[in-house]
């Protein structure tokens, strides 16, 4: 291993300067993490008005002892003429013309020059809106013409004071009924009562195709000034204004001017968030002045008394994670729901039981702050993340060091010659810097899918060479130095590995990326490679090079530079390939088939678990719960469970002299050196935290292994007595 060190220091030096250079951005990313250390909770009016309905307090008292939790911020979202409809506290109705025909005697009760305009109506989709009150008519007739672009209407107000707009098909073609679901902006009566409660109001709109443009941004940017919102909330059919050209510029400069945050909510599948056409253009265009937010879906507020807790404590933990590990500094909380609720998605809302006890809102609000202010956290309006995307000059260095890592690669298989090793090196550079200028975006995922996968590669292949140079040093070495060498192996193999963390995480340093507006897509494949090389260099060492198979080769094809060696192989293979099949040959490829079936089948369920899936089981989520509540960081159960354990056992069972269990355990342990790639890969979760992560991954680890080893001696001391007396 020196004298290979020695040959390829060159190569060694490359990789540490790229390294370096791969710090570089990942410190300004843990800087600017750290300087964002901030939550916020936002209330949804929607379910409290349904929960105050079913308890013995009103909505004002629950707002006022909500905001005495510390939850002050309340979304109120803007009324249509069919919600004003639907609501009891709203004096304005609509129907379509369809509608009111269908009732019986409905001429008597409309003012006559009202029913002429309905009974005259051929188009059966024509609309009516009736206001009670002069105040609400004006609101609501007002509310239309700023809106809706060329809008016509016929009205009429009657001796006592309600107005009626009746609604015909508009110019552009859309139906006085479509025009019902035009967002006309914040019941005034509700607003006040949220802000006389203490509360401050996010306006929420909903977008309708058709109904979507520059009149329409314009009015509700207007709303956002009125309420002093910290925070743009998209929903609805586009983003807002995005019907027309105009409309998309009104909202880019009050972006852009006013530094208002993008609420990027995210899926109820924990991965990514929802989206609109166009959401990365203006988050690119605005700074990507933006804000993740966990809604919580309805599965999440069915999970009180769940998996064995006896109130809200799974929701806390719901919310603390996805706070601290996936970015998401806003929670869009809604009210609890009695467990035996049916939360299938074509559940019936409004039959929903809701939990109507103060003091499980209280300790869910006072538990989560508790928690979040122990790792620094602050509950206070949540700015944007500010982070410079990293300069070309480092992006260049950490693909010149990666160049110089896949080289390494190969002469730890090939043994190249300085001109193989020096042309490929020199290939790579100019490469990896053409692509860091032209096509810089993918230039970054090539770069952290090549940094991901050759650390990890290298790790395993130096861990079999050394290992075999070790065994053939010292064939029986004492059982504590033996213990001694387990542990500083594992340590220096798990060292080698994390270099790829930084490495593949470095390169995809920017907040695109830690908004999870891009995505690390296509590549959990790609992890399996690392294993595959392990398998490869396993093979090459110990099935190759330590058994004298190299030897028996090369007596038939003769050394590398001899003629016709090509041409030898070839004859020497077909050769061996004549033999005929025995039992034990039989044997060993039921058992490799076999064991490539199984490796195979884990390989699958690997890739599965490393992804977002939310179908945890109860028991693996009271596990996680414990070690989460207790270390902050729960380490990853793939590592210290299998991953260091079976390193460890590797080591071990080498140093024993054993051949076919140490592949095993290897193939395993090989699990643990992607897995802290993994780890940093997941690029929504702060740094220090899935450093705080793999530190007790590799703690517990060790300490499992060491335990591990130690029954692993005790039963091959045992075995060896009894074989020996056996042959005495």
């Amino acid at each position: 291993m020196k004298s290979l060190i020695k040959k390829d220091r060159i190569l060694i030096a490359l990789a540490i300067l790229g390294l370096i250079a791969s710090l570089i951005p990942t410190a300004a990313r843990v800087r600017a993490e750290e300087e964002n250390k901030y939550y916020d909770v936002i209330l949804d009016y929607t379910s409290i008005r349904a929960m105050a309905l079913q308890s013995e307090y009103d909505e004002g008292e629950w707002l006022d002892m909500l905001r005495s939790y510390g939850a002050d911020k309340i979304a109120l979202g803007e009324v249509t003429a069919k919600t004003m409809s639907a609501s009891a506290v709203i004096p304005v109705y609509a129907a379509s013309v369809k509608e009111i025909r269908s009732g019986h005697g409905w001429e008597k009760r409309y003012p006559q020059q009202v029913a002429q305009w309905v009974g005259e109506s051929v188009d059966m989709a024509d609309a009516l809106v009736i206001a009670e009150t002069p105040e609400a008519f004006e609101w609501v007739r007002r509310a239309f013409d700023e809106r809706a672009e060329d809008f016509s209407c016929r009205t009429y107000a009657d001796e006592d004071g309600a107005g009626f707009l009746f609604i015909p098909r508009q110019n552009s073609g859309l139906s006085g009924e479509k025009m019902l679901d035009l967002c006309l902006g914040i019941w005034p009566e509700m607003a006040r009562f949220m802000e006389e409660h203490g509360m401050t109001v996010i306006p929420r709109t909903a977008t309708v195709d058709g109904l979507n443009g520059a009149k329409f941004a314009e009015a509700f940017i207007r709303v956002l000034r009125e309420y002093d919102s910290p925070y743009f909330l998209n929903s609805g059919d586009s983003l807002l204004g995005y019907d027309d050209e105009a409309g998309e510029k009104l909202l880019k400069d009050y972006l852009r001017d006013s530094g208002v945050a993008v609420g990027l909510i995210e899926q109820n599948d924990q991965s990514q968030n929802l989206v609109w056409d166009g959401i990365d253009e203006l988050l690119e265009q605005t700074g990507y002045n933006a804000v993740r937010m966990f809604n919580e879906w309805a599965y999440i507020q069915n999970r009180y008394e769940y998996c064995g807790y006896e109130g809200a404590e799974e929701i806390t933990n719901s919310f603390f994670r996805a706070i601290a590990e996936r970015n998401c500094k806003i929670i869009y909380m809604r009210m609890i729901l009695e467990p035996d609720n049916d939360v299938k998605p074509d559940a019936k809302e409004e039959k929903w039981t809701y939990i109507t006890d103060p003091a499980d809102y209280e300790q869910l609000l006072g538990d989560l702050d508790t928690r979040l202010s122990a790792i620094g956290y602050t509950h206070d309006t949540v700015p944007p993340m500010k982070l410079d995307t990293p300069s070309v000059l480092w992006r260049v260095l950490e693909g010149i060091g990666v160049v110089a890592l896949c080289v390494l690669l190969l002469d730890l298989f090939f043994y190249l010659d300085d001109r193989w090793r020096y042309g490929l090196l020199i290939l790579g550079a100019l490469g990896a810097a053409g692509l860091a200028l032209l096509k810089p975006h993918g230039y970054q995922v090539l770069l952290s899918m090549a940094g991901g996968v050759v650390m990890p590669a290298i790790a395993g292949l130096v861990l079999c060479r050394a290992v075999a140079q070790r065994r053939r040093a010292c064939p029986q070495p004492k059982f504590g130095a033996l213990l001694g060498y387990c542990v500083g192996m594992s340590l220096v193999t798990i060292l080698l590995s994390f270099g790829s963390s930084v490495f593949a995480s470095s390169a995809l340093t920017q907040l695109s990326y830690l908004l999870e507006m891009d995505l690390y897509r296509g590549v959990k494949i790609l992890q399996l490679i690392p294993i595959g090389v392990f398998g490869l260099a396993y093979l090459l060492v110990y099935a190759y090079e330590e058994s004298g198979a190299k030897a028996a080769v090369l007596a038939h094809v003769g050394e590398r530079g001899e003629r016709d060696r090509v041409h030898k192989f070839n004859a020497y293979f077909a050769e061996v390939m004549r033999q005929p099949m025995r039992l034990g040959w039989m044997a060993g490829l039921v058992l490799v088939v076999g064991a490539g079936a199984f490796f195979l089948l884990a390989g699958v369920y690997y890739i599965y678990r490393t992804g977002n899936s939310t179908n945890v089981s109860a028991l693996e989520l009271q596990f996680r719960n414990f070690l989460e509540n207790t270390l902050v960081a729960r380490p990853r159960t793939k590592e210290f469970l299998i991953g260091w354990p079976c390193l460890m056992l590797f080591i071990w069972a080498l140093r024993r002299g054993m051949n076919f269990l140490p592949l095993l355990f290897g193939l395993c342990a090989s699990i643990g050196l992607v897995s802290i790639v993994n780890t940093f890969l997941h690029i929504r979760t702060p740094f220090l935290l899935s450093l705080l992560r793999t530190g007790w991954s590799v703690l517990f680890g060790l300490a499992i292994g060491a335990a591990l080893v130690c029954a692993a001696e005790l039963i091959y001391r045992l075995v060896k007595r009894i074989v020996g007396g056996a042959h005495g």
